[in-house]
């Protein structure tokens, strides 16, 4: 159910095209993307090979479970059929891997130019932001996808709400960890 591509970059390992298929899936043909979220880097989950997109090693990531069960609930509550091979991507501010955010942002700063998700800048229905509030070390990273997104949305964590529109850096983008699960459901249910 979950995919990604890892690679070695000066001595760094970075998660790039991770995807979560929300049913049967067959990763030789062509799936479609029905949205996607953004949080602040890869975490817990490890890789299995250099290279290849393959399946993922969750070691207790609980963020991708957390945002596939909300996709699936959406379309069950809006009485629809997933597309064949549909997939929520996962986009992050960057993607070197690091479950330690202090050390993964301070790894992140030895590159001039970080390197990116080839899948960035993809134009989707529903973008979900989830890359928590004001952070100085991090806010930088967030501007790239705050500019030109439409579709996006976010449960801020000061009003306990769905907020309609792609957040500024200092809004509170609530992490899932915690996130209340029916104010997402419902809101997909009704953009999917």
């Amino acid at each position: 159910m979950y995919y990604a591509r890892f690679e070695s970059v000066a001595d760094y390992v970075f998660r790039f095209d991770t995807r979560i298929y929300l049913g049967d899936h067959k990763l030789d043909e062509s799936g479609e993307c029905v949205g996607a979220i953004v949080g602040k880097n890869p975490g817990s989950a490890r890789l299995r090979q250099l290279g290849v997109l393959a399946p993922l090693d969750l070691h207790g990531d609980k963020m991708l479970p957390f945002v596939r069960n909300r996709f699936v609930a959406a379309y069950e509550k809006a009485g629809k059929a997933f597309p064949p091979n549909a997939f929520v991507q996962v986009w992050n501010l960057f993607y070197l891997c690091n479950a330690d955010l202090g050390a993964a942002c301070t790894a992140i700063n030895s590159f001039a130019n970080p390197p990116l998700c080839s899948t960035e800048g993809r134009k989707l229905k529903v973008v979900w932001f989830a890359w928590g509030g004001d952070d100085s070390r991090l806010n930088p990273f967030k501007c790239r996808f705050i500019s030109g997104q439409q579709g996006g949305f976010y449960y801020s964590g000061i009003t306990k709400s769905i907020v309609i529109l792609t957040p500024s850096a200092s809004d509170f983008a609530k992490h899932t960890q915690g996130m209340p699960k029916r104010p997402v459901v419902n809101h997909l249910a009704g953009v999917l």
